[in-house]
Parts: structure tokens; C-alpha cells; sequence
């Protein structure tokens, strides 16, 4: 009995360790045309480069480098779940959102509805 309730318990631990982890915006993100790199200490642009950025377990933001689409504007992604990140555009000092807002999808599964 105790065998049993042991491995029951290993396998929950693994389990919630498992969600737990997948519950960040960390990893590779895509609209379908440019791919950003979120880690725990800083991003790659879909260009290439890798500004400062604020990084946290949801949410990351940057404003975008010279020579990469939407230059000089702040971009803002935060996690709406496991397979959503919001985009928003916003001028480099803040304020209402510029154009429209996208959501991007983890890499390779772009076009899941």
C-alpha cells in the first residue's frame, strides 16, 4: 500500500512540476512570419538582435531595435495562457496602444485555432 501511494505521489510531484513550468512565457513565439526568443535573461528579436528588455515569468517588453518592424515603438507581450501571447504596440515612453494588438503563438503551431 505505502509502494503505492509513494509512486502516486511521485507521480503527481512530476505532474504539477511538469504545468508548472509550461506556465511561462519563456521559449520560442511566432505570428506565423517572425519569431522572438523569450529567456529568463533577455530575448532574441525576430531580427536577430537582443535588446534590454524586461523579462518576467508572463510578460516581457522592449522597444524594438533599429532596421526591425515597428523601430522605436515599445513592444509589450504578455501571456494569455499556454499557447496565446498578446502583442501590443505602444510608443517608447507608453501610453495607449498603436495599432493593433496580435497574438502570437508558440513556434510551429501558428495556425492552431
Amino acid at each position: 500500500m505505502y509502494k503505492s501511494l509513494s509512486m502516486a505521489s511521485a507521480a503527481l510531484v512530476a505532474l504539477v512540476a511538469t504545468n508548472a513550468s509550461a506556465d511561462a512565457i519563456y521559449g520560442c513565439w511566432s505570428n506565423g512570419a517572425e519569431r522572438l526568443q523569450v529567456r529568463r535573461d533577455g530575448i532574441v528579436t525576430p531580427g536577430g538582435a537582443s535588446p534590454e528588455a524586461y523579462v518576467d515569468r508572463h510578460n516581457t517588453a522592449y522597444v524594438a531595435p533599429n532596421g526591425e518592424r515597428d523601430a522605436g515603438l515599445r513592444l509589450e507581450f504578455s501571456q494569455l495562457n499556454d499557447l496565446e501571447v498578446r502583442r501590443t504596440t505602444r510608443n517608447a515612453e507608453g501610453g495607449a496602444p498603436v495599432g493593433a494588438v496580435e497574438i502570437w503563438r508558440p513556434c510551429g503551431q501558428e495556425h492552431s485555432s
